[in-house]
């Protein structure tokens, strides 16, 4: 995608470490880390999908936290990677949507490439009418992951993404299966795997 070769390309931070950098550049449509705690996967996303809403032939990111505090925490991220790149961007905005089950309080950033970045507070019951990127952000934590990928993935009929990052919540949660089903070549999508040890190595 154009997007990628003229906002991407040469404008990655040297403060991004290996995994995070090899995330990043990995273009699979789904894309799927399991992750360590706190070792900036999350971080590293906003970093992208700062440059993905800002270029011209970009797209929107819809990102789906679990409660609010983590969509407002991916949304500052992106403020600052915004700022770090020069992004023409306005600042961070608290709105309100409407979904068929229940109004969503969720923040946002609109580029001036006409795209946004839009982190949710939680689950919306649906994704129609969505186009974009779909990060889904400690997806082992959702209540109904499984219900949140088909519709997610549904959405890569008209080029969309999806990228999936967790921690591990035990054996028996539709993460963990995602990921056998990936390591045992069920489901054709791109897994990375980073654990402390990995992250500290780097």
């Amino acid at each position: 995608m154009a997007w990628k070769k003229d906002n991407r390309e040469n404008r990655l931070p040297a403060v991004l470490l290996g995994y995070q950098r090899r995330w990043i550049e990995d273009d699979s449509p789904v894309k799927v880390y399991e992750k360590s705690r706190r070792i900036g996967v999350s971080w590293t996303e906003a970093a992208d999908c700062a440059l993905l809403a800002a270029a011209t032939r970009g797209m929107n990111t819809w990102y789906i936290g679990y409660n609010k505090d983590m969509a407002q925490e991916f949304i500052e991220d992106c403020a600052e990677w915004a700022r770090f790149y020069n992004l023409a961007a306005a600042g961070v905005e608290e709105v309100v949507l409407e979904d068929e089950a229940k109004n969503i309080a969720a923040f946002r950033i609109r580029f001036s490439s006409g795209h946004k970045v839009t982190a949710l507070s939680s689950r919306p019951a649906n994704l129609r009418g969505k186009q974009g990127r779909i990060v889904i952000d400690e997806a082992a934590f959702h209540d109904d992951l499984a219900g949140l990928l088909k519709a997610a993935l549904a959405m890569l009929m008209w080029g969309g993404q999806v990228h999936i990052i967790s921690t591990h919540n035990g054996d028996e949660n539709a993460f963990n299966e995602l990921t056998g089903d990936i390591r045992a070549e069920k489901k054709p999508y791109s897994l990375h795997r980073t654990t402390l040890d990995d992250a500290l190595a780097e």
